[in-house]
């Protein structure tokens, strides 16, 4: 029996997929090349935007055809978009996921964090959960996609509530995991060859300082900042082989003093930072129930900044969200003037069915003017990304090489910046040093030293 996962979303989805296929292949089923020759399909999904879940629900007529050509194929749907998990043979007790009522080609729907009941889902002799409580996925061993870089996730869930995202109602309320368990994943990544370790997380800073954590007291022994404390024991696996340490994506609100006091004393942690500000004016953060105003993001960032100077530095803004001014925009554009941003993930707003704003706030901007808003903010990026680069010319950078297609070769920084060069040797999942030749607005060029 061959299986395929194809996965949407972010790299919290990434790690998810890598359970769910260790759990597959514990159960003897094999890899398939392609999702036309599967014998089990799943479908790793996310919700953040409406648009995530139109593109999955625009499967149907491709899993039509698939299922008429393999009659026994089995097709299962997990990740953000599923709220209950549910097979197709509990139709008779209407007690199934919505999604299975939407796409009836759809056979089985489950939560991530029912993963280790997929066997009996599939009708299979189940090993792995002793009881229908137990549900702590995190500790199914993955099968990692690659051996030199990795995502361990350290929790799940968001008590943000922010009014555009689902997250919450999703995936739950926030829960971090064990300290140790963390820490003994992270250990068994680095002695099987892992470089690089990026830790994941809804709002990953806010790791055991959520209602649920603080009810449990597990995380009181690390003081303000658990996240600070566990940024340093993992640091320590360096003396094991650990050269790049990454997190994302952190959330302004649980960006404390002591976590940026504690940032530049760690020898593996990359010079780069992702942090999202969603708008640049005080109004609109309010009505996206963000918690944190213009100016405390700016003094967090600048604290950052003085701490580590040289690091680069990412966010993500969403433009067109409901009620949003000319002036509030402008005054987003205005903050990414000042903060120039090496990079920046831009979103017009869309309305999202289930959260806050769908209910009770109008999408009352213009399609066009959320076009027109996201071009100039796009044509900001991208001379700002090019200014960002320009330093770089001529200087020698270390580079993890993630792939490499006949002799061209791509890679990262620890500053998170791509870079393209060519060798005629495989230089996957090694760290080599380049020169950089030539700067472009999104990616570097350079030639192996």
């Amino acid at each position: 029996m061959k299986y395929f996962v194809r996965t949407f979303g972010c790299q919290m989805n990434y790690s998810d997929s890598e359970r769910i296929s260790s759990v597959l292949e514990y159960l003897d089923f094999t890899p398939a090349t392609s999702q036309k020759d599967a014998d089990l399909l799943i479908f790793n999904t996310c919700s953040v935007r409406q648009k995530s879940e139109d593109r999955v629900f625009g499967l149907r007529k491709t899993l039509a055809a698939l299922k008429k050509k393999n009659k026994n194929l089995k097709i299962a749907i997990t990740g953000c978009m599923v709220r209950k998990t549910s097979t197709r043979a509990a139709a008779q007790n209407k007690k199934i996921d919505p999604v299975l009522h939407i796409m009836p080609e759809i056979d089985i729907a489950f939560k991530i964090d029912n993963l280790l009941l997929l066997p009996d889902l599939l009708g299979q002799k189940n090993t792995l959960a002793h009881t229908p409580e137990d549900n702590n996925y995190f500790r199914i061993n993955p099968k990692k996609e690659t051996m030199f870089s990795v995502f361990v996730p350290i929790m799940t869930g968001c008590d943000k509530f922010c009014t555009y995202c689902i997250v919450p109602y999703a995936r739950g309320r926030e829960k971090s995991r064990d300290f140790d368990e963390v820490i003994a994943e992270c250990k068994k990544h680095v002695e099987e060859g892992a470089l690089e370790i990026t830790l994941v997380g809804q709002t990953v800073n806010s790791y055991g300082l959520s209602f649920i954590d603080k009810q449990s007291k597990k995380f009181e022994c690390f003081g303000e900042s658990p996240f600070a404390a566990l940024l340093t024991e993992v640091d320590k696996l360096s003396a094991l082989g650990l050269k790049r340490l990454k997190f994302t994506s952190p959330h302004p609100r649980d960006f404390n003093e002591t976590l940026i006091k504690t940032l530049p004393k760690l020898k593996t942690l990359c010079p780069h930072i992702h942090m999202p500000v969603q708008s640049g004016d005080n109004d609109v953060l309010r009505r996206m129930n963000r918690n944190y105003t213009v100016d405390e993001y700016k003094k967090i960032m600048q604290g950052i900044k003085k701490a580590i100077p040289n690091i680069a530095m990412s966010t993500d803004i969403i433009v067109g969200f409901c009620g949003e001014t000319d002036k509030e925009f402008e005054n987003t554009l205005r903050m990414y003037k000042d903060m120039e941003w090496d990079m920046c993930y831009l979103a017009q707003y869309s309305p999202r069915k289930g959260t806050y704003s769908y209910a009770n706030l109008k999408n009352d901007v213009p399609a066009k003017t959320k076009l027109a808003r996201w071009h100039r903010l796009n044509e900001l990026l991208t001379k700002t990304a090019c200014k960002k680069h320009k330093p770089f010319l001529g200087k020698t950078v270390e580079v993890l090489v993630s792939s490499q297609k006949r002799k061209t070769c791509t890679g990262r920084t620890p500053e998170e910046k791509e870079i393209h060069f060519e060798s005629a040797k495989n230089l996957v999942g090694k760290i080599v040093s380049v020169k950089v030749t030539k700067v472009s607005n999104f990616y570097l060029t350079g030639e192996l030293i």
